[in-house]
């Protein structure tokens, strides 16, 4: 085990609390002093300045998101390991992260229960009219009708990582057939929180079947694009899709115009491209479509949750164990 103090960087301000847990991982842990201020979610940092870059070039390791990997792999020459603050990579992979020399971790899991009630939400919001029902009473119009129920109805989860868990779990309570599909499966394989798991090449069965798609997966090159004009014409005119991927696993065209025209009944956007989402796109005004700011993780204390996975992280570190939610550069997540 090692004794010499770990220089670590925060790229986002602490609290007293958040800056207690992370000291409290380790007597070795020394935070240095970072400038820095709260950015927009989806915004980049700017580079560095002289000062930042300085105190960068100290880092063994980095702690926050949304930096420039550039400048950064320019600035921290020491740098070792880089824990990110989100659950994604998304941008970042882009900008050649993915080459540097560093390890690189996530925040996968983090968020995985308050993003499956988002989803679960959703579903139920779309099933129940609510969204309509909340604009008829900004009208102060009486509009009675019947709506749905999820009990019998099929969730599909595309992507069964830890969000897609969480939501199968709640799902299941609401009596839903659960189908899931997930990277690594193979034909035949069972998990105990799903009805049916499916390997990614049948996702065409999914589609088909589901009332609910809920997409799940991480961004890489695999999942970009991964639901286009001819995957939504597989779902059901009934079927909606519930989105907490990111914007760019669907093809925007091919859903704005299946939801015109009603070939499929609804969807739930928590994710947009570009964001924020402008004020001139079509979905804002569509009375079939949910739309979110990117928020169905963002729950007070999700700093502070941060800060205790971090220094969970830091524990493994110092001990020279395996980090947890390394990512693999082949995979991208």
């Amino acid at each position: 085990m090692r004794q010499e103090p770990i220089p670590v960087v925060v790229s986002f301000p602490l609290t007293e609390g958040t800056r207690a847990t992370i000291e409290g991982a380790s007597p070795l842990v020394r935070i240095l002093d970072y400038p820095t201020e709260r950015i927009a979610p989806g915004a980049f940092r700017p580079p560095p300045t002289d000062e930042q870059a300085r105190i960068l070039g100290q880092a063994e390791v980095l702690f926050g998101s949304h930096l420039d990997p550039i400048a950064v792999h320019d600035a921290a020459t020491n740098l070792k390991w880089f824990q990110v603050l989100t659950a994604g990579l998304d941008e970042l992979i882009e900008q050649g992260i993915l080459e540097r020399g560093f390890t690189i971790t996530t925040m996968s899991g983090v968020g995985a229960v308050p993003i499956a009630e988002y989803c679960l939400a959703a579903m139920v919001m779309l099933e129940k009219d609510l969204h309509e029902a909340m604009r008829d009473q900004l009208e102060h119009r009486w509009n009675f009708h019947f709506a749905g129920q999820l009990r019998g109805k099929t969730c599909g989860i595309v992507g069964l990582g830890a969000i897609g868990r969480e939501l199968a779990k709640r799902a299941r309570a609401f009596e839903m057939r659960v189908m899931a599909t997930r990277h690594s499966a193979q034909p035949g394989d069972t998990d105990a929180d799903v009805d049916e798991l499916l390997p990614a090449s049948e996702l065409p069965r999914l589609l088909a079947e589901s009332d609910y798609v809920n997409l799940c997966v991480p961004l890489t090159r695999a999942t970009d694009g991964m639901i286009g004009a001819d995957e939504i014409a597989l779902m059901k005119p009934e079927a909606s899709i519930v989105n907490i991927a990111r914007a760019t696993v669907v093809d925007t065209d091919a859903l704005l115009e299946a939801l015109r025209t009603g070939r499929i009944a609804g969807a739930a956007l928590d994710v947009h491209d570009p964001e924020p989402l402008p004020e001139d796109s079509p979905f804002w005004d569509m009375p079939n479509v949910i739309v979110t700011p990117h928020r169905s993780g963002s729950i007070h204390g999700y700093f502070e949750r941060a800060a205790e996975f971090f220094a969970e992280n830091l524990q493994r570190y110092v001990a020279g164990e395996p980090l947890l939610n390394v990512v693999g550069r082949e995979r991208g997540y």
